[in-house]
């Protein structure tokens, strides 16, 4: 398929065609001029020798009579032409044998006709040189089209002939023309000046062949004609060298190009754009000081610095490219570590079977990817990482990522969310962050991960030991989100108000010690899986409190036999069994229990009856 390198309007002339008729009108000869008509047709013989002023004298007519119908003969072209006698004595001198009949005059005469006096009429006609033919006034479509190129008024000759001929087919359809018109045999004349024309454009391309073939061709099927029946020498100085005079003044030197013809991805002429639409997301690379960066636009800069650096959407990187011959710009992919190069200068073509160096520009793919072998990129920093991050899945970036601080990674995803404008969390990344150090490394944890589950195996040993003090002093404090210290929390608010040295009888149930019991099995739970947390102040302090209220407590009570046998009597019990040998045996089985309540409620009774 053909390669297009260019379109471009180009105008040739519809010229103006002035055009003036001279005719008359056809009526019926005088009996005077008919006669005169027979004499220059030699119908009297007889008559032959005599002259005009006999004629005249036989038919007593007057001079000026005689003058004014051979003035209309003589004018309109039935006689030969003769010198009009200017006084009644010339007529002597004018023989019968002088008049002679035109050819017209013989037709008219046979027709027994008579022009009448000339009339004038002027007529506006538009010829197209390529049709050869009058055409209707063509629209002045040239000013509503850029860039148009006039083709001179010389490739384009008219014949005067021509003209002629298409004024007298064109004289039956005017307005004054009918049965009685007659033209005078000489009567049109066309003026057709280069100055007076309308251009007519027509939209012409220039395309390569496979074979390097530069070939030029209209879409006008008329002009398409002409240009296949022109000298290739005018093809090639009128319509090849304005399609491609902006692209010779595009180049800078007269490098001839060479490229792979299986990776070339687009040819266009010198001052055009190369298509980069197959380059996908490619980021162009800068390489010298004089190109102008656009700020909105993702580039690799070229600069001398130690390491990557990310300034906004700018990724410099240390390294260096001069302009090399014809080279323009440089594309980088980093989907695939794709590189693609620009070059402008001459491709040697042909046209008329000649060589043609055609003013070029190419982008290719380089098979050869230097760019990706440079230290910053083959082995990318942070800010380089950054950059990547708006052309790569957020996997890959994640394989290239190194084990980091979550501050250093809060700042990373913060770079990229200020740089792109979009959030990076992909999924594995918590597991690439080094141990949690403090309170704040938590915070940032959470907040990076909110979906991520934070144990104590996230937490440096350090972390580990202070992690449940700082639950104990902040309610609020991330810690309270480590599920293996969520039930210690809970005991610790539980058993934290249990004080030996102020016991409460209250507080002492077999529920407290259930749970002092729950809080030391956690306690060392917790210690062996993670022996680091035993250092924790808070739970060292409340694991010793503990055990002193215990000690206290079990000072004044004696611990429990579980099959032990209670008896709780009440006062009516007591008073409807007087028998003491019942209580004996009651005692004897179970302890006794005799309720506050009760031993006021038998008090009371006593007083009552010694009162009676």
């Amino acid at each position: 398929m053909d390669k297009l390198l260019a379109k471009k309007t180009f105008s040739y002339p519809i010229y103006r065609a002035d055009t003036e008729y001279r005719y008359r009108k056809i009526g019926t000869p005088t009996v005077f001029a008919e006669l005169l008509m027979g004499l220059a047709h030699n119908d009297f013989p007889q008559l032959a020798d005599n002259n005009l002023a006999q004629i005249a004298h036989i038919l007593k007519l007057d001079f000026t009579f005689i003058r004014y119908t051979l003035e209309n003969l003589n004018d309109t072209g039935l006689i030969e032409h003769i010198d009009l006698p200017d006084k009644k004595d010339d007529l002597d001198k004018l023989s019968l044998r002088d008049l002679r009949l035109t050819d017209n005059g013989k037709k008219f005469y046979h027709e027994k006709k008579m022009p009448g006096r000339r009339r004038t009429e002027y007529a506006e006609f538009w010829f197209n040189p390529l049709l050869n033919e009058y055409i209707g006034k063509p629209k002045q479509s040239a000013s509503n089209v850029e860039d148009v190129v006039e083709l001179n008024c010389s490739l384009f000759p008219v014949n005067e002939a021509l003209l002629q001929q298409l004024s007298g087919l064109e004289s039956t359809n005017q307005k004054w023309f009918h049965a009685e018109t007659e033209l005078e045999h000489d009567g049109i004349s066309v003026t057709c000046d280069e100055d007076t024309f309308l251009p007519q454009t027509v939209p012409v391309k220039l395309t390569l062949d496979g074979n390097h073939y530069l070939n030029i061709d209209s879409s006008d099927k008329l002009f398409s004609q002409w240009i296949n029946t022109r000298d290739p020498q005018v093809i090639k100085e009128h319509l090849l060298k304005p399609m491609i005079s902006n692209a010779k003044n595009a180049l800078q030197g007269k490098a001839f190009l060479y490229y792979p013809e299986n990776d070339l991805l687009s040819l266009v002429l010198a001052d055009q754009e190369s298509d980069i639409r197959q380059i996908g997301d490619a980021v162009e690379v800068k390489f010298n000081g004089n190109q102008k960066i656009d700020d909105k636009t993702p580039l690799i800069v070229f600069a001398n610095i130690a390491e990557a650096e990310l300034h906004g959407k700018h990724l410099f990187i240390p390294a260096r490219l001069d302009d090399s011959d014809g080279l323009t710009r440089v594309f980088f992919r980093f989907s695939d570590n794709t590189l693609f190069m620009e070059e402008t200068g001459y491709l040697e073509c042909y046209f008329d079977h000649q060589p043609y160096p055609l003013p070029a520009k190419i982008l290719y793919q380089e098979s050869e990817n230097w760019l990706a072998d440079l230290p910053a990129l083959s082995q990318p920093n942070m800010a380089v990482l950054a950059f990547m991050a708006n052309f790569v899945p957020t996997a890959d970036i994640l394989k290239k990522l190194p084990e980091m601080t979550i501050t250093q990674a809060s700042d990373f995803a913060e770079l990229i969310k200020k740089t792109w404008n979009k959030p990076f969390k992909p999924e594995g990344w918590a597991e690439m962050i080094k141990p949690l150090n403090n309170e704040d490394d938590l915070r940032q944890f959470t907040e990076c991960f909110p979906k991520v589950e934070l144990g104590l195996a996230r937490l440096s040993a350090e972390a580990q030991r202070q992690a449940f003090d700082w639950a104990v002093n902040n309610e609020k404090s991330t810690v309270h989100k480590i599920p293996e210290l969520s039930e210690l929390l809970a005991l610790h608010k539980a058993l934290g108000r249990l004080n030996p040295t102020a016991l409460e009888l209250k507080d002492i149930k077999p529920n407290s010690l259930e749970k002092i019991s729950l809080w030391q099995k956690n306690v060392e739970k917790i210690d062996r899986t993670f022996p680091a947390i035993s250092a924790s102040n808070d739970i060292a302090k409340l694991s010793e409190q503990l055990k002193q209220w215990q000690s206290a407590v079990f000072q004044y009570f004696e611990l429990m036999d579980l099959t032990q046998k209670f008896a709780v009597l009440d006062t009516n019990f007591i008073r409807h069994q007087p028998d003491t040998d019942r209580l004996v045996e009651i005692q004897a089985e179970r302890t006794v229990i005799l309720p506050k309540t009760v031993l006021g409620e038998l008090d009371h009774q006593k007083e009552k009856i010694k009162k009676n």
